[in-house]
């Protein structure tokens, strides 16, 4: 599955190459925005204001937007990203309508979504299969649901464990909920849960290519009893803990993984459903687990709610927007403004929530930082220079985006994504400046001295619009001879970009995933981290990378945290773009299907909310 495939679930953009071209030319109105004060302002930054007078189509024609209350109003397309994000903000979904009531049991939920290319989370398709988590637990996960505090930012909560405890600095343990049962069908046929199966696991795991450095800083597992596990680590590891939330952590059995077929046979866990058949470019069937063992912890009653999961493929965007409105599937993502309008001018009873991605998912240029013209850090600043950050947030993005930085603004308590002056002198946009830079370094005449090849993460969608708009904007302001290649199919991409196989720039869009900051600190960054794709190699972040990984003291790791990030910035080792906000629709039947700022669901890792998903028909 293609990176767009993940987040974005196949929709392709509605934007045209001489749209996007036209974004450019028109210039970027829309002025700087303040700093970021904290999570808890009712405008704490993150995103830009459309320019003066621009509206996406559809702007004026005024559909009717029915959500959650008296005070809601037609959305124009006119509006500010600062103002649609409080007025859909996830924290108004405890007024829904059905909400007084509470859950009923009963219904089949159906969305997009097609089978994984395989079901062995143990391969290096990892990260994707987290996609369907309702199959399985995690020993800690994090709240999800209608009625949370604020999915902007992340809270822990038990899953397998009832409870746990950081003994000593090396020293985590976790007391696991009895009863629990896996599910009753082959090869584990309904048998008990037991401390044993976690060991196991994390066994093979601490060898997978995904989770291995999720590992491996443990030393061993260690089981006194069936209800009990204690990692012992190798060394102090202040990332460990927030880290196990990630659903590809997910329990498996010895007996499946041992199978003729192994895990590819398809998903058998403790979770919520119970898979039942898939065909590609069909879609896949589940049922509900009867002997689940997990409770809403908001209203007391048995997970999950709904009977069945079938979902559906569809070949195109036109398709996905088709079925929605028939009814056909019960969720959907627009994937940009313009889309969205036209969804509320024919349905516009839905309910739209607006979040922003994880940290993990935004558009972003790699570069080789090994070889020239890259190991120049005056050309590096150059090109960051060149980059016009607002022209792609008015473009693909019709606003719904902010300047991009892939590090969790949510563990400084900051609700909302980086702001321009949180992200240093390089991410303006300054031709002048870019120019003088690239004569100091020896390239007075323009360009950089021979051709620069931009490989793309794909051939269509907003992160291949992002990645020619980044290409255009180095030719036309800095007269850089770019060639863009387009990768045949994923698996190209994924070769070129996780082996560090690319020549010279790379456009990308996962920059994690993770929970835990260290992974956009120590596994980018540091100079012998396998996950270092950009061939990074400076001292002084290696020292800030390792201190922070064993640093427990929050306000003593975040500011080790900050300085990395300073660090990272000023020598401009990535090419960093825009993060893009993201919009759910659903229809007022529907109730917990509810995006959390790490965690989409029901298509990413948010997809353990869909035990919480009931239906008010």
């Amino acid at each position: 599955m293609s990176q767009d495939g993940y987040w974005q679930r196949g929709y392709k953009s509605t934007l045209t190459r001489r749209r996007a071209l036209g974004a450019i030319g028109a210039g970027s109105a829309a002025a700087m925005l303040a700093a970021c004060g904290g999570g808890k302002k009712k405008d704490d930054g993150g995103g830009s204001a459309p320019s003066s007078g621009q509206a996406s189509p559809g702007a004026g024609q005024g559909p009717a937007q029915v959500f959650l209350d008296a005070k809601s109003k037609p959305v124009t397309g006119k509006e500010k990203i600062e103002e649609l994000r409080e007025r859909f903000h996830p924290r108004n979904l405890k007024q829904l309508a059905g909400q007084k009531n509470g859950p009923k049991n009963g219904g089949v939920l159906r969305w997009s979504s097609n089978v994984p290319v395989t079901w062995d989370i143990t391969s290096a398709y990892a990260s994707t299969l987290a996609s369907w988590a309702m199959f399985h637990n995690t020993l800690v996960t994090f709240e999800d649901g209608d009625q949370s505090e604020n999915l902007n930012l992340l809270k822990m909560e038990g899953d397998l464990a009832q409870s746990w405890e950081q003994t000593d600095k090396t020293t985590l343990t976790f007391k696991l909920h009895s009863g629990i049962k896996w599910q009753n069908i082959k090869p584990v046929d309904g048998r008990a849960f037991k401390a044993e199966d976690v060991k196991y696991a994390v066994e093979v795991y601490q060898k997978a290519p995904v989770q291995s450095t999720i590992y491996r800083d443990v030393d061993k597992v260690e089981v006194p009893d069936n209800n009990t596990v204690v990692f012992k680590m190798k060394q102090p590891v202040a990332y460990f803990l927030r880290v196990l939330m990630q659903p590809q952590n997910a329990i498996f059995s010895r007996e499946q993984h041992q199978s003729s077929e192994g895990l590819k046979a398809g998903p058998v866990g403790t979770g919520a459903f119970i898979y039942e058949s898939g065909q590609d470019r069909v879609g896949w069937k589940a049922r509900k687990n009867p002997d689940y063992f997990r409770k809403d912890k908001f209203t007391g009653k048995q997970l999950p709610y709904i009977d069945r999961i079938e979902t559906l493929y569809f070949a195109d965007s036109t398709a996905a927007i088709a079925g929605f409105r028939d009814k056909q599937t019960d969720i959907y993502y627009p994937s940009n403004r313009s889309i969205w309008m036209d969804v509320l001018k024919t349905n516009p009873e839905v309910i739209t929530q607006i979040t922003t991605p994880p940290p993990s998912y935004q558009p972003y240029i790699g570069i080789r930082n090994d070889k020239a013209p890259f190991n120049d850090v005056r050309v590096r600043r150059a090109l960051s220079l060149a980059i016009d950050r607002e022209s792609i947030i008015h473009g693909p993005f019709d606003g719904m985006a902010g300047y991009g930085y892939a590090q969790d603004w949510t563990y400084w308590g900051q609700e909302w994504p980086w702001t321009p002056d949180q992200l240093g002198a390089y991410s303006k946009f300054d031709v002048k400046e870019a120019k003088k830079l690239l004569a100091e370094a020896g390239f007075g005449s323009g360009g950089v001295g021979r051709k620069l090849e931009l490989y793309h993460v794909a051939s269509s969608g907003i992160n291949f619009d992002t990645g020619t708009l980044v290409a255009d904007q180095w030719k036309r302001n800095l007269g850089i001879d770019v060639v863009e290649t387009v990768p045949p199919d994923s698996a190209a991409w994924q070769e070129r970009f996780f082996q560090g196989k690319y020549d010279d720039a790379i456009v990308a869009a996962f920059a994690g995933p993770s929970l835990d900051p260290d992974a956009y600190a120590y596994d980018p960054l540091h100079s012998k981290s396998a996950k270092n794709y950009f061939k990074v190699n400076d001292p002084e972040l290696d020292r800030l990378t390792e201190a922070q990984r064993i640093e427990f003291d929050i306000p003593k790791r975040q500011e080790l945290l900050k300085q990395i990030m300073a660090r990272d910035l000023d020598q401009v080792y990535r090419l960093w773009t825009v993060t893009p906000y993201k919009i759910n629709v659903r229809y007022p039947y529907v109730y917990n299907a509810v995006d959390e700022v790490h965690a989409w669901a029901p298509v990413g890792w948010g997809s353990r909310a869909v035990e919480l998903i009931w239906f008010d028909k």
